[in-house]
């Protein structure tokens, strides 16, 4: 059909429709849209008033004013040019052309260019190509104000299979329906085809930087990151408050906050990683053969490496560092929870690269946040080295299911602490509640304890009196709920459950050996630990337990790339294969054979 044809299609699409039904989809349309990152981060609303049947875009001019946002509307003047003005509510319009509402002549005019605009169409097809009313008034004003986002809103009675269109059209960058959320198949130069291209072509200035130039690189960003500290708290405060309001628990909060103290964190971490020795170059051996062939093992760059990851933004700088330092690229995908936090971070430190004359794609973020995305960039094997995933468990489980790209695998942290018999209780009610209370959103805290039974009585009411301090709710098995008041009966799910909040499961055993079964079967290969004085129940419990870090007399809290001295960390392995455990820069190289000869052949 040609555009005349499809414009009559549509209106007559819309003169068959429901208003009930309209208004439906329109509030469907609108609680995608206010979902979006785009939405959260900006600042402004550019709107276009609804009209014959549109989707009602007043709703979400009502939803920017609620969300504390400015908002601005079309007009145009006498000689066809279109521009938009600041209005702080419906009463501020007026009718103007073709009976659309516009803004009244005595509102100011907006010069804001950190807005979002609403595109309007008549018709749109799955490439985002767009039938407009005609006027062109919008594609000339977003050829003025090229770096506006743009996203058009529209029902999907509007969407066709294909519909005619322009080389020179603006096409808009996505379109929100009732039902789904459409992207053009190249919405500009930052496709992640792209973005793998950059990365691959940042990776051999990287592969041979020396090691001074790459730690004076590294010490310049930490310093940026507490230069700009106002700039990312200011974000991070955004993301936090959008969190709130969405209902998360306390400790993916928590995981989410930045505060000065933890930006001074990643700048340190960032320093401690400049400090360390660099292992790319390194020759861990080299043997000369009976044929005088001396052949060696030099560590390498792995390349290109891919992060997904959740809501801790501090993920972002201690990613890059790691990455950095041992010589890869490094192409980050961070969750929605964290957009605005994990923008300001890259923004930094691409800023900072550039200042060094380093190219800025040695970090690149993937700003769609989408799960289509998400699976996009799981296939690009011909760019991307290694991916490695840290978060949830779902989010690692859909890694390793779906990626084309060899993962390292991080786990989850159902972390235990087992009491023996002959433990200290005042150390182990300190490494408790340290391990438990600390930080309550992080994957080395500690979720289920394990008592041997013969100091259960005993040593239980005294732990719960400590961690009621702090609020703590313990769910127990029999013995343990008869042992101490107020604990709340354990169900089989609590045993293996990463609960990232104020609870502790607690179950009680014979001895060590029913211990260790229990850990074994419900842990998640992260840290666990034994406070015992028993020298012989230690050895037993180093050797017998199988995670990536196992304790005696010691909290869970330090499975920690800090911690351990490798200055940051850019997860924590618990799969057994090339890396376990915290990984620092050893386990982001890879290595190569050197062989030297003196003219042997075979």
């Amino acid at each position: 059909m040609g555009k005349k044809e499809i414009r009559a299609e549509v209106k007559k699409r819309r003169a068959e429709a429901e208003l009930r039904t309209l208004h439906e989809n329109s509030r469907k349309i609108v609680e995608t849209f206010v979902s979006l990152p785009q939405y959260q981060n900006a600042d402004l609303l550019l709107a276009y008033v609804d009209a014959k049947r549109e989707v009602e875009t007043r709703l979400l001019m009502e939803r920017a004013w609620k969300d504390h946002k400015k908002v601005a509307a079309p007009r145009v003047d006498g000689d066809g040019i279109m521009d938009y003005y600041y209005i702080n509510s419906l009463d501020d319009l007026d009718p103007g052309s073709f009976g659309i509402m516009e803004p009244k002549t005595d509102c100011p005019i907006c010069e804001d260019e950190n807005g979002l605009m609403l595109m309007p169409g008549v018709a749109f097809d799955e490439h985002c190509h767009r039938v407009g009313y005609g006027g062109g008034y919008y594609d000339r004003y977003l050829e003025k104000h090229p770096n506006i986002v743009h996203i058009a809103l529209a029902f999907e009675f509007q969407v066709f299979p294909e519909v005619p269109f322009e080389a020179h059209d603006i096409l808009p960058q996505m379109l929100v329906t009732e039902k789904r959320i459409i992207r053009p198949e190249e919405t500009s130069e930052r496709t992640l085809e792209e973005i793998g291209r950059r990365a691959k072509a940042a990776e051999p200035v990287l592969r041979i930087m020396g090691t001074t130039k790459k730690n004076e690189v590294l010490l310049h960003v930490a310093d940026a990151l507490i230069k700009e500290q106002n700039y990312i708290l200011g974000k991070n405060a955004k993301d936090v408050e959008i969190a709130k309001k969405n209902g998360m628990e306390p400790g993916m909060v928590d995981r989410l906050m930045l505060t000065k103290d933890r930006i001074a964190g990643m700048a340190e971490g960032i320093r401690q990683v400049a400090a360390l020795p660099d292992p790319v170059g390194e020759v861990t051996s080299m043997k000369q053969r009976p044929n005088g062939l001396m052949i060696g093992w030099k560590k390498v760059p792995l390349g290109v490496i891919g992060m997904i990851y959740e809501s801790r933004p501090n993920v972002t700088a201690d990613a890059f560092s790691l990455c950095f330092k041992a010589g890869n690229v490094v192409i980050l995908r961070g969750g929605s929870d964290a957009f605005l936090s994990n923008c300001a971070i890259t923004k930094v430190i691409r800023t900072a690269l550039a200042e060094m004359d380093i190219p800025e794609d040695a970090v690149q973020l993937i700003e769609d946040t989408s799960r289509e995305t998400v699976k996009a960039f799981m296939q690009l094997n011909q760019y991307v080295d290694v991916l490695i995933p840290r978060g949830g468990a779902g989010l690692i489980r859909s890694v390793v299911e779906n990626s084309r790209i060899p993962v390292i695998e991080t786990g989850t942290g159902n972390c235990h602490i087992f009491v023996d018999e002959s433990a200290d209780f005042d150390m182990a009610i300190d490494i408790i509640f340290n391990a438990k209370t600390q930080r309550i959103g992080v994957c080395n805290a500690c979720e289920s304890l394990v008592i041997h039974e013969k100091i259960v009585d005993a040593f239980l009411p005294r732990l719960k009196a400590r961690l009621d301090e702090k609020h703590v709710q313990m769910r127990g098995d029999e013995k343990a709920c008869a042992a101490a008041e107020g604990l709340v009966k354990a169900t089989e799910e609590d045993w293996g459950r990463e609960y990232l909040d104020y609870i502790l499961s607690v179950k009680t055993v014979k001895n060590i050996d029913e211990a260790i079964v229990h850990i074994n079967r419900y842990n998640t290969g992260h840290s666990e630990a034994i406070v015992t004085k028993d020298y012989a129940n230690a050895q037993k419990f180093l050797n017998e337990i199988d995670a990536a870090a196992v304790y005696v007399n010691a909290s869970t809290r330090f499975t920690d790339g800090y911690e351990f001295g490798f200055g940051a960390e850019i997860g924590i392995s618990t799969q057994k294969l090339h890396a376990r455990g915290p990984m620092g820069l050893d386990a982001l190289t890879s290595g190569k054979y050197i062989i030297y000869g003196n003219g042997q052949i075979r």
